[in-house]
């Protein structure tokens, strides 16, 4: 009886602490999606970018890929959600993090209406950062999805059903549209599954 009583008390101490699971987690910061913007062409200077959550990778400096810039809409209020912008940030490796979202928050724009490179309207950035997004397949586009595991290989020929950029997921189906599939886009007409 003992001896069970000390299997599990050292069990609990176990899993209560930690040991066993791995430790690596790093957080990433704000800054980092900010170099990613600057690496990708965009203009940086003045801009904030803030994370709404404590985002953790599995890598201490991951390669992000932005997936979506969009407007804040109804999210948020006040008198700069004009200068706003969500922007859906991934790990390029897949599992090295979860997507998650940041928002791009621009100054104000110069009272005079004078706009230089630095000042240009939260539009015209916007612009700049969707540019960013490069889309390699487009709704409606003939692709062969090919499905692979250890001992077969398959090719499908399907059709797109949403815009795509490499590496993201997207939903595909067959001519007559009977099946579809959720496969990663490679290139503007091959994607790949497993299954």
């Amino acid at each position: 009886m003992t001896a069970r009583w000390v299997v599990g008390l050292l069990l609990a101490i176990i899993s209560a602490s930690g040991w066993g699971q791995s430790q690596d987690r790093f957080v990433l910061t704000a800054q980092q999606v900010a170099r990613t913007l600057s690496d990708k062409g965009t203009q940086i200077a003045g801009m904030r970018v803030t994370l709404l959550a404590n985002v953790v990778a599995t890598d201490p400096n991951p390669v992000f890929d932005i997936r979506t810039v969009e407007p804040p809409g109804d999210q948020l209020s006040g008198e700069h959600s004009g200068n706003q912008s969500w922007i859906r940030v991934a790990c390029h490796e897949p599992g090295t993090c979860l997507p998650f979202y940041a928002l791009v928050s621009w100054p104000e724009e110069p009272a005079g209406g004078a706009s230089d490179s630095l000042n240009a309207p939260a539009a015209t950035k916007r612009a700049a950062l969707k540019a960013n997004v490069v889309i390699t397949i487009r709704t409606g586009t003939h692709a062969m999805l090919v499905m692979d595991d250890d001992r077969s290989h398959i090719q499908v020929a399907v059709i797109s059903l949403e815009n795509g950029i490499i590496g993201h997921k997207i939903r595909v189906a067959s001519p007559d549209h009977k099946q579809v599939y959720v496969a990663e886009v490679v290139s503007g007409h091959l994607l790949r599954r497993s299954f």
